[in-house]
Parts: C-alpha cells; structure tokens; sequence
C-alpha cells in the first residue's frame, strides 16, 4: 500500500528583482504581459523538493535525481 502524501503549499518569493536578467523584474516583466517579475526556475525546482524529500528523506537529496519541465512561469506571490 503506498501511502499519501499531505498538499504541500508555497507562495512564491521572486530572489532575483535585482539580476541582469530583467525577466525577473517586476516592470520589465509587465511590459511582456506577464502579472510580475518571473521567479528564477532554480527556486521552482526547490519549491519542488520538499514532496520527494518528505517521502524518501535526505537520500533522495544525497542520490536522488529528478527531471523536470516547466510549463508555465511562476511569479512573484503566485500560490502552488
């Protein structure tokens, strides 16, 4: 029998206002149609973690291996 894991729930924090990459800017972002600075895919993926880590612990961290696609952006205050 497998067991559930509970809804693990984050609002996103966007780390990267000030980086070259003005994507990741509010105003700049907006200009693209986008409702806020995109949060970097990097802090995505650890938003992502916390579900295999909770089901196989500090091994999955150690050995572990995930891939991944992102199909959609994630701004700033958005809730997954």
């Amino acid at each position: 029998m497998t067991s559930r894991l509970e809804a693990y729930r984050v609002q996103a924090y966007n780390t990267a206002k000030l980086s070259e990459n003005k994507m990741h800017d509010d105003t700049v972002a907006k200009r693209f149609g986008f409702s806020g600075g995109l949060v970097p895919g990097v802090d995505v993926m650890a938003y992502m973690m916390h579900l295999p880590v909770r089901k196989w612990g500090r091994a999955f961290l150690e050995r572990g291996l995930i891939e991944a696609r992102l199909n959609r952006s994630m701004m700033a205050r958005s809730q997954t």
